[in-house]
């Protein structure tokens, strides 16, 4: 397991106590042998001794993870690794140290049967001295011992490997020479937004490389940050040095949040659009030009309406709409000859509800038609709804409440676009995957481009429901007004 193995390092997190200077050291990033329990009391008892049968382990690389069976996810498995180290006789007047990397738990350390202590949380990088417990010009047995999660944490998050992420060595100093220094970390220059590594990964199973460090510093730049305050996670020298090329400073203020920005999925949360410098694009003038498109289309309105025990509807030459009067939802909704709501598609609350009162205008060539609709929702209590339908057919909603509100089109109109303040440019549609916030319209239209805009006067969550032509939007107003403009 010998070899020499040259290490650059730089700036270190102030909680980290020592780092090896440029020079040879004793490289551990080999393969160790390694013992997988699916619990703590089925580990073998005597691992960390020099007299443990290891013979039938199997072998595991350091810097790498370690999966087991999907069986065993309920468990807190634990993974043991072993190795002996031959420690040249020309370092005995060294003091000596242990430099373990990145683990994705916190995991014990031994050296020749001694106990050295553990690991540091968060994915820090943690040294030892272990100069008292070596025996010099013979082998040493070095042993880690790690959990696949630490005691407290949230048992049900058994997601990711676990293991050794980052590079681990032996180092000495010589007689006479000093230990490394920290040096002074500079404060961020005034207005620059500080990040937080944290906030773009998360610990758990983390296995970090330059491609992840990379796109971590470019969603940083992205999201408008110039600087990363130095933490353990930001303590890897790659990332700082990778920051320090992408003109990102490295400073030892406070993030701006520590509030993660992605999530799971890899995908951004509304925490991250709230970063946003706010966007250029016209959103109102966009609104208003859409409004008076579908307008003009409407010559000379005559609006007219049937009304039945169980059915409302309002009609003019582009549009018809019905409601049903004993649950107040929209039955259909057609914008030249473009079905919007249809077999079993409508606009409703995201909760059981029960209808309270259902009531309507006439009407009127200049004022349109209002529906209004009154539901009991239940542990909110009652919460009206207001449709206006000016004579062009424009739909418009405001919901009052905050209960999300549940959208599901024509099943035709399976092509559904957002638009969102983006991080590209200000009219780029997001491509998020599942969460879209700060929507602040929605395209559902068929594959020859026909449908509607679901536009919100104000930005929303748009979350897909699985299918394409349905989705739930999700909002924090008291009252939510929208607005569905026909697409010609």
């Amino acid at each position: 397991m010998y070899r020499l193995f040259l290490i650059s390092l730089g700036i270190v997190a102030c909680s980290l106590q020592l780092f090896a200077e440029p020079g040879d050291t004793i490289s551990l990033d080999e393969k160790w042998l390694f013992k997988i329990s699916q619990t703590e009391a089925s580990a073998p008892r005597d691992y960390n001794n020099s007299g443990c049968n290891d013979s039938q382990w199997s072998f595991q690389t350091i810097p790498g993870v370690w999966r087991v069976p999907t069986a065993w996810s309920k468990y807190n498995f634990v993974g043991t690794y072993r190795g002996w180290i031959k420690i040249p006789q020309d370092k005995i007047q060294h003091r000596m140290f242990l430099h373990i990397g990145t683990t994705t738990a916190v995991a014990t350390v031994y050296v020749n049967g001694k106990k050295l202590g553990l690991t540091a949380k968060d994915r820090a990088q943690t040294e030892f001295e272990i100069t008292p417990y070596l025996n010099f010009g013979e082998r040493n047995l070095f042993v880690i011992h790690m959990p696949h999660y630490e005691e407290g944490e949230n048992a049900n998050n058994t997601f990711g490997n676990s293991g050794i992420t980052t590079h681990c060595f032996i180092y000495g100093i010589a007689p006479g020479q000093n230990l490394p220094v920290t040096p002074t970390i500079e404060r961020a220059k005034r207005g620059v937004k500080v990040a937080d590594r944290n906030s773009f990964q998360f610990c758990e199973g983390f296995f970090d490389k330059p491609s992840i460090m990379l796109k971590d510093i470019n969603l940083m730049k992205k999201l408008g940050f110039g600087a990363i305050t130095l933490n353990k996670l930001s303590s890897d020298p790659d990332f700082i040095a990778y920051a320090k090329t992408q003109g990102m400073d490295v400073v030892s203020d406070p993030p701006l949040t520590t509030e993660a920005l992605i999530d799971y999925q890899g995908n951004f949360t509304m925490a991250a659009y709230n970063l946003l410098p706010p966007s250029e694009y016209d959103f109102k003038e966009a609104i208003k030009t859409g409004e008076g498109y579908a307008d003009a289309a409407v010559a000379k309105p005559k609006p007219k309406k049937s009304e039945s025990d169980a059915l409302f509807s309002v009609w003019d030459k582009p549009y018809q709409i019905t409601f049903n009067k004993h649950t107040g939802l929209i039955t259909s909704y057609s914008q030249h000859s473009v079905s919007i709501f249809s077999g079993g598609g409508t606009v409703m609350p995201n909760v059981k509800t029960k209808l309270v009162s259902f009531e309507h205008t006439k009407p009127n060539k200049l004022s349109g038609t209002k529906v209004t609709v009154v539901y009991d929702i239940e542990g909110q209590g009652q919460v009206t709804w207001v449709y206006k339908i000016p004579n062009s057919g424009i739909l418009s909603i405001s919901a009052e409440g905050k209960s999300d509100i549940l959208m599901s089109m024509s099943r035709r109109l399976n092509v559904p676009e957002y638009m969102a303040q983006s991080f590209d440019s200000d009219t780029t549609l997001t491509s998020l995957k599942q969460y879209r916030p700060r929507v602040y319209w929605v395209k559902q239209r068929d594959i020859n481009g026909h449908g509607v805009q679901v536009i919100g006067h104000r930005p929303f969550t748009a979350v897909e429901t699985g299918r394409p032509w349905q989705f739930i939007i999700e909002h924090s107003g008291k009252d939510f007004y929208l607005t569905f403009l026909p697409m010609m």
